[in-house]
């Protein structure tokens, strides 16, 4: 096997890799090339094509989930299937009443927020924000990729800074 017909089977696991390193690389560049801590906003603008990246994988999450379940419950006989969604109907309501029972628990339990001091907290302050027209356009941007299809077109896009 030569080294093009190598590199021409496995080009995405190279180019896999290559991406890794290459963002591990600038990743620990930009870490260590400043003294100060990166403010929001610079954090903001270096994780503006990974958040990208995100809401892309995770809105074919359910194009690829669902095919799958129908093609694999389409595919059983009749006895497996009624044997499954049996186990799922059991399944479901007992998780249900477990989850509520311990939510219940650690809400006695715990008792969240009950020793916080309203003296303590700092008083309300109008924090306006200091939006630029990068920052807008970048939120349109990031919007036009919602993380769910079908959530997408179902609600209205609220921009963060607005």
């Amino acid at each position: 096997m030569n080294l093009i017909t190598f590199l021409k089977m496995n080009y995405l696991t190279i180019l896999t890799l290559a991406g890794v390193i290459t963002g591990l690389v600038v990743g620990v560049l930009i870490r260590t090339g400043q003294e100060e801590v990166m403010s929001d906003r610079e954090l903001m603008y270096v994780s503006f094509v990974g958040d990208i990246f995100l809401r892309m994988l995770k809105s074919i999450i359910i194009p690829l989930i669902i095919p799958s379940l129908i093609v694999s419950i389409g595919s059983l006989d009749l006895r497996d299937s009624s044997r499954i969604g049996g186990t799922a109907i059991l399944y479901y309501p007992l998780t249900t009443v477990l989850a509520v029972i311990l939510g219940i628990t650690l809400v006695v339990t715990i008792q969240p927020g009950n020793s916080t001091d309203a003296a303590a907290l700092p008083a309300f302050k109008d924090t306006s924000r200091n939006v630029t027209t990068a920052d807008t356009l970048m939120d349109l941007i990031r919007n036009c990729f919602p993380p769910n299809i079908l959530r997408g077109p179902a609600l209205e896009t609220m921009h963060h800074f607005i």
